[in-house]
Order: structure tokens, then C-alpha cells, then sequence
């Protein structure tokens, strides 16, 4: 009886052996499969006074719900931005507000037009 029970909890102890290695080969496989297909890109551009072409420093620039500047030199750069669609709004005080949707299939480098009101 002895055997057995020692038979049947050698039996369970490998089983449990091979499975959890079958599960860690397959969420390998799996993370690199979906890393591989989550393309990231970079977001860039100038936010600018289409009347003058006076740069406007300060901007704010949201894409998605998260906020960024521009600089001095009222350029802004947005890193790590996924394949796909993203809404994004510039506002500057006494302009008018700007939202687009733009579809991301690689780096980015735009000008952006804001209008004073």
C-alpha cells in the first residue's frame, strides 16, 4: 500500500512538473508575440500663430488624456505613443483650441495652427 501511495505521489509531483512548465513556455511565447506587435512611436511638432508664424511657447498639448508643453522655441515632443489613433487638443490662453484625431503608423512631425480669438 505503501508503494502505491508513494507511486501515485511521485506521479502527481511530475505531472505538476511538466505543466507548469508547459505554462511558462506558452506566457513566453505569448509576451513575445504581443511585444512584437505593439509598435511605439514618437510624436513631434511645432504649435505656431498661422497669422504671424509667432511660435507660441507654453501650449498645452494633450493626447489621450495626458498633458505635455511646448518649448521655448514652441516645439514639443511626445515619446512612446502606440500604433493607432490618438486624440489630440492644443490650447494656448486667447486662442482658440485645435482637436484632431490623427491615425500613428510611424514617427510624427507636424505643425499645428492655432488662431488667436
Amino acid at each position: 500500500m505503501k508503494k502505491i501511495a508513494l507511486l501515485f505521489a511521485l506521479t502527481f509531483v511530475v505531472f505538476c512538473s511538466l505543466n507548469a512548465t508547459n505554462n511558462n513556455d506558452k506566457e513566453n511565447s505569448s509576451k513575445a508575440s504581443t511585444e512584437n506587435t505593439s509598435a511605439v512611436y514618437q510624436l513631434s511638432g511645432t504649435v505656431y500663430d498661422p497669422n504671424d508664424n509667432e511660435v507660441l511657447s507654453g501650449a498645452s498639448i494633450t493626447v489621450d488624456g495626458k498633458k505635455y508643453y511646448s518649448d521655448l522655441s514652441g516645439n514639443f515632443n511626445i515619446p512612446q505613443l502606440t500604433k493607432g489613433k490618438h486624440l489630440i487638443s492644443v490650447d494656448f490662453i486667447s486662442y482658440q483650441s485645435q482637436t484632431m484625431e490623427i491615425d500613428l503608423k510611424k514617427d510624427e512631425d507636424m505643425r499645428i495652427a492655432i488662431k488667436q480669438l
